[in-house]
């Protein structure tokens, strides 16, 4: 453990003097080494949840980035509360300015330009990402409208089927419902996953793992580990 505390700091100081952040940023192929992917890990931390302590997928979000955490000291994590920052939903507008469809007879007045900026900025932080951990609960049949405001930024941003993005892994984190009715639990919940798969999927996302529940998070993991 002494020899790979070592390295670790030589690893660390050859990262300051040759800036390799910027490297590995513009070649992915980097990450192919452990050591080196350890190191320059980001992991992207989303709440969606709007019941606060009460979340299950808000619990859930943060047993997984902690085990994360704490099997890559030296990654570093971004977090984005949807609940307690809510995006505004996307107006017309807005749509067309970040889907390059504008029509001229639209003002761009600050407002819009500031949206769409920010826009930019969300869809940076997921391709800047090489783990997501998104909290993404079933409410009223649908994923909350505030995850549904980030994720129309980061589809209309893709005029077409993006490239794939085979360094990402999704850890999607549901939650259970008590809706009962037209369909059991687990096929409304098999509904709303794939759902969210095929977002991702038209994102380049293919490497993605459900975690509906805290028992759910050391398998998960492992499949990560082993992917």
């Amino acid at each position: 453990m002494e020899s790979f505390g070592i390295l670790v700091r030589i690893i660390n100081s050859l990262t300051i003097y040759f800036n390799l952040e910027k490297i590995v940023a513009i070649n992915p192929l980097w990450k192919r080494f452990p050591i080196v992917y350890a190191l320059f890990m980001n992991i992207l931390h989303i709440d969606s949840c709007a019941l606060g302590d009460n979340s299950v997928s808000r619990q859930v979000t943060s047993a997984t980035v902690a085990a994360l955490t704490e099997a890559n000291a030296q990654a570093t994590v971004l977090y984005r509360d949807l609940a307690a920052s809510p995006l505004s939903h996307a107006s017309g507008p807005l749509l067309q300015v970040i889907s390059q469809r504008w029509d001229a007879d639209i003002p761009m007045n600050a407002e819009l330009r500031a949206e769409a900026l920010q826009s930019a900025s969300l869809a940076q932080e997921f391709q800047d990402a090489d783990v997501v951990v998104l909290g993404a609960p079933l409410h009223n049949f649908s994923v909350p409208s505030t995850l549904k405001a980030w994720m129309d930024r980061l589809l209309e941003l893709q005029t077409t089927s993006s490239k794939p993005r085979d360094d990402l892994h999704l850890l999607l984190v549901t939650s259970g419902c008590g809706v009962m009715g037209l369909a059991s639990v687990d096929e409304l919940m098999n509904n709303h996953e794939n759902q969210l798969k095929a977002a991702f999927q038209f994102l380049g996302v293919s490497r993605v793992n459900v975690v509906r529940g805290l028992a759910d998070v050391p398998q998960a993991l492992r499949l990560r580990s082993a992917a």
